[in-house]
């Protein structure tokens, strides 16, 4: 086990290293980024309440669609991508090739989660005259929340990677599957404003526990009037989501295992040929 956790974290850290020095991959997130500070700086000067600056609403928000959208749309373009050229199915041949490779996936979204949250944090910062609302605490309970999180998105990610067979479904499918799982966790307005029908959806979800902690972190202890139930249950996120956590840990290797024994060479070769026929 220790072995296969070694060699996993290094070849997630190694794919991360050359996903640096992709040009597509460096694009996508200085593009991601200077949306980012476009916002920032469009509403540096405005408030959401007294006091309050209205980016200390936004950067929380934007860091948790950042976490699942890395987290979830993202992996699930890496496995279905790693599915079509027969990445999925070599490892399924190696001796704990499949542990190794589930901890390899999720060691790369957490460095490139980290390669993208701390510009942000970084360009906040600058732009909001270096006040976010946080003090030491809540720059733990960030990073705390930003680790804890990813593992329990990462089954989600992995369960879209396994039903989608092309990255082209995807791009198109898989991404509104993910806003919607964002529409209904609270990250475009409060949960409280949304339809009765649609709260309980997104308290189950991991995804609005992840944002109210994120959120707590950064406002002050007055504005959890917005939330659920009136206000910041910060034990609770954690527990929920650590919950979501362990489950992601016992679903990841079987929905692996289930879609690797799927795999098979004349299956990858079709598949192949497809997406030459698409380009």
């Amino acid at each position: 086990m220790t072995t296969a956790l070694r060699a996993g974290i290094r070849r997630g850290l190694t794919e991360f290293g050359i996903s640096l020095r992709t040009p597509g991959d460096v694009l996508f997130i200085i593009i991601g980024l200077v949306i980012v500070a476009v916002v920032l700086w469009l509403n540096r000067d405005a408030e959401f309440a007294p006091g309050a600056p209205l980016g200390w609403y936004v950067v929380p928000s934007v860091l948790t669609i950042q976490l699942l959208f890395i987290a979830t749309y993202g992996l699930a373009t890496v496995i279905v991508t790693e599915r079509e050229d027969g990445t999925l199915m070599r490892a399924r041949s190696l001796p704990s090739g499949l542990r190794v490779y589930a901890v390899g996936v999720t060691t790369r979204t957490l460095a490139e989660i980290a390669c993208t949250v701390l510009p942000t944090l970084v360009i906040a910062a600058i732009i909001l005259g270096g006040d976010l609302g946080l003090d030491a605490l809540g720059v733990l309970q960030v990073l705390a929340m930003l680790a804890l999180g990813t593992v329990a998105l990462t089954p989600f990610g992995f369960v879209v990677g396994t039903v989608f067979r092309n990255p082209r479904a995807v791009g198109g499918w898989g991404f509104l599957v993910v806003g919607a799982v964002a529409l209904v966790s609270g990250l475009f307005q409060p949960l409280s404003t949304l339809p009765a029908w649609v709260q309980p959806i997104g308290l189950v979800l991991p995804l609005y526990w992840i944002g109210h902690a994120m959120r707590s972190a950064f406002l002050p202890d007055e504005f959890g009037v917005v939330e659920i139930w009136g206000g910041w249950h910060v034990g609770l996120a954690f527990a929920i989501v650590a919950a979501w956590a362990v489950v992601g840990l016992v679903l990841a290797p079987r929905l692996l295992r289930r879609v690797a024994r799927r795999e098979t060479a004349s299956g990858i070769e079709a598949r192949r040929q497809a997406a030459l026929q698409r380009a």
